[in-house]
């Protein structure tokens, strides 16, 4: 294996750490998950914690970016691969569909983060920011996936952005009784009927 250079290094312990501290803070919560442990999860002293993180509040923000880019540039290549065809788009889209709320601790993270939010004034204000940026980004997803089918956006499309991620977040605490595309299929069916019921485009 070819050795690392340093910014190699210090993006492969992040890594590590990011993934350490994610699954540490699911089994634990946010306030049992202490720096140490995720250091010693990840393979790693605390000093390096501190040397890519000044605190648990930073690295939890950076798995929500990571989180929103990833789901972002999922709805992104579904739209770009379709080149126009309707058919491809929506069948991109499900396909992302299916992927949602797959992972079993995605609903106790997500709880974790909203719990946070509520506690802390400062992590608040920096998941509330990422949290606008997303649903912004969003938004113009929705445009263009309502523009492609030919249809006007039916509202504001940062507020329908919004209401499905409140869907896809409420879904995740409802109990899937093994069926880990049920959060998929719901999201496509009202998908499907705002994109059916939207006025025409021209």
């Amino acid at each position: 294996m070819p050795r690392l250079n340093r910014e190699e290094s210090q993006a492969r312990t992040r890594n590590l750490l990011i993934e350490a501290a994610r699954n540490e803070i699911v089994k634990k919560g946010f306030a049992l998950a202490s720096v140490r442990d995720i250091a010693d999860a990840a393979g790693f002293s605390q000093g390096a914690f501190y040397s890519n993180f000044p605190d648990k509040e930073a690295i939890l923000l950076e798995l929500v970016q990571r989180h929103q880019s990833e789901e972002r540039a999922k709805i992104e290549a579904a739209l770009s691969h379709a080149q126009g065809d309707v058919a491809k788009a929506m069948a991109g889209i499900e396909k992302w569909a299916s992927t949602i709320n797959s992972d079993p601790g995605f609903a106790v993270l997500a709880t974790e983060l909203q719990l946070q939010a509520l506690r802390s004034p400062s992590f608040a204000q920096g998941y509330n920011d990422l949290n606008r940026k997303h649903r912004r980004a969003l938004g113009t997803l929705v445009t263009r996936l309502f523009e492609l089918f030919g249809k006007k956006v039916p509202g504001d499309p940062v507020e329908i952005a919004t209401g499905f991620i409140a869907l896809v977040r409420g879904m995740a605490l409802v109990s899937k009784d093994g069926d880990t595309n049920r959060s998929g299929r719901i999201v496509v069916t009202f998908l499907k009927a705002l994109v059916g019921s939207a006025p025409s485009g021209t």
